[in-house]
Order: structure tokens, then sequence, then C-alpha cells
């Protein structure tokens, strides 16, 4: 019971978001990208005593053995922790390029993201990114066949939500391009996984106003910038805006980037190990931006970035509808 104690001791809880669908999902997620089977429980398990109610993991993550194995382990009641999942896109397995394999390529990595999670269900699961060729062509719909595989995919996330073995069901890395070869799609995409961090402004391409008009709910990976290099970015770190406001408010330079994401609404996906940076990556509503404060994050201008490396250079507006 002791152990149990600890995590209901987290110090801070996350607000969450109503998706299209009613699901309520927590504005800040723990994940577990780049690490093995070891450090990924051990992440995980820190997270939850910490007080994350969110862990966000993908199959080709390679770790959801040691992710699965801290749920289990922490005697958190399953039904008070939400699980993120990610499948692959069609085309980076070379035998799932055609139509039929594509579907049931994507069927087969559902099933095997649940046993490798030793879960029932997961409470999202997402498609990581759109079809390797969309990404040559920077569009889902520039190119022969490319709505069909993107329909062909999300009928395996359809049918998987149909069989209550996901709570809710959405996409990563996905452009309007895509998004209009799923407009006579049964269940609409609720959730969209891009880059988003201080730098950025509040709409980067459109794309903040683009998903708020398909009632698509917005959600941010690389909250630190620099998604290529795999490092934050020194600009969020130790820059000196960062910096001055995390000091004002006696809070890190982290604090106040992830502070700055949640506030437009955006819930975000973070990752640490160290059980004090997880307490503080909580810490984001016992304080607030004075208006000052707030406009200038929201006009900072570096470090830049665009929302999803599959998106042509076209921006969200051309297409907003």
């Amino acid at each position: 019971m002791l152990q149990l104690a600890l995590f209901v001791l987290g110090a801070h809880a996350a607000p969450t978001v109503t998706l299209r669908n009613g699901v309520q999902m927590p504005m800040v997620a723990a994940g577990s990208w780049q690490y093995n089977s070891s450090a990924a429980y051990d992440s995980v398990t820190a997270a939850l005593k910490a007080g994350f109610t969110m862990i966000d993991t993908a199959l080709d993550y390679n770790n959801q053995d040691g992710v699965g194995r801290a749920i289990a382990e922490s005697q958190v009641p399953r039904e008070k922790i939400f699980v993120e999942t990610k499948v692959p896109g069609c085309g980076m397995d070379p035998s799932m390029l055609n139509l039929f394999k594509c579907q049931e390529g994507t069927k087969k990595n559902l099933e095997k993201d649940l046993q490798l999670l030793n879960l029932s269900y997961v409470d999202l699961v997402i498609v990581h990114f759109p079809p390797i060729a969309s990404m040559i062509t920077r569009s889902c719909n520039s190119w022969s066949g490319g709505c069909q595989m993107v329909r062909a995919q999300w009928k395996a996330m359809e049918e998987f939500y149909k069989e209550g073995k996901a709570r809710a069901i959405g996409v990563s890395n996905y452009c309007p391009s895509c998004f209009d070869c799923l407009k006579s799609a049964t269940i609409q995409p609720m959730v969209n996984q891009v880059q988003f961090h201080l730098g950025m402004g509040t709409d980067p391409n459109s794309f903040v106003s683009y998903h708020k008009a398909h009632n698509i709910q917005l959600q941010a990976y690389s909250v630190l910038g620099n998604s290529l290099d795999h490092h934050a970015s020194s600009e969020i770190v130790s820059g000196n805006l960062t910096v001055s406001i995390g000091k004002a408010h006696n809070k890190s330079s982290v604090q106040v980037a992830l502070k700055w994401v949640v506030s437009q609404g955006i819930p975000a996906v973070t990752k640490s190990s160290n059980l004090e940076h997880l307490q503080q990556d909580l810490d984001l509503w016992s304080w607030s931006f004075t208006a000052q404060e707030q406009q200038a994050l929201d006009t900072h201008s570096s470090p830049g970035g665009s929302p999803s490396f599959a998106c042509n250079s076209l921006s969200a507006s051309e297409v907003l509808v």
C-alpha cells in the first residue's frame, strides 16, 4: 500500500481536454521515445510516481514490453492511466505497399501493440506518419493511390475502435491533404500529434486554425524544439526569454516552454526519467504568465519548425474550409 500512496501523492494532476467523441485526454503525457525496454520501464515507473496520468509510446519504439510492465506493476488502476500508442504508416515495411497488405498489416500491428503492452485496450492509438510516399511528394493526395492507401489504413483503425480496443483513434504528422482523403470516413481522426514548440508562433502554417475548424485535437511532440537532431534547443533551455520568465516565477526554462504549449490548448508530450523533473513538468497550472510575458512568448520566432515533416509548402490556410 505504501507504493500506491506514493502515487496518490503526485504533486500535480494535469487537466484534460475533451476529444470529439467525449473522451477526456490529459494535457501532459510522459513520452518513451529513444528508451529501450529497461529505460522505458524506469521512466514510466517514475512518471506514474510523479503523478502523470498519461503515457505515450509507439510500436516503432521497440520498448512496449517495458512500458506495459511498468503500468502493470504500478498499482495504479488501469482506468486511471491514459495509454497512447502508435502504429507505423504504410510503406515503411515493403510488404505493406499495396492496399490489402496495408490494411491487413495495420490490423496485425494494432494487435501486436496490445500484446506487447499486455493490455486489453488502449486509450488512444494513432497512425505514426502518413504513407511513406507522401513524405517524398510532401502530400497524401498528389500521387497515384495516395488517398486509397490512407483510407485503407484508416479502415483498420476504425475497426479496431469499433471493437472497443481503443477509446480514441487519431494520426500523427498528417497534413490537410491527408485529411482530405478521409472526408468520407465513418469515424474522423480525433487527434493529430505534430511538432509544436515555443518559437513556432501560435498558429504555424495555419495548422492550429485548421484543426480547430475541423474539430481535431492537436497534440505536441518535440516541445523543446530540434526534432531532427533529437536534442532540446539551447534557445529554449538557456535562452534569455525563457530563463528570465522562469526566474520571475521561480520556475525552470523548461517549465516556461511547456506551459506556453499547453496555454495554447495543445496537450504536450514530454520525457524524463528524473522524478524531480517529471514533477516539475506537471507543475504548469499553479502559476500564470503576465500579459506581457504571454505576448513575448507568443511572438517569439526562434527556434523555428514545421508541424509535420510530411507536409508540402502550402499552408493549411490555403485549404481551410
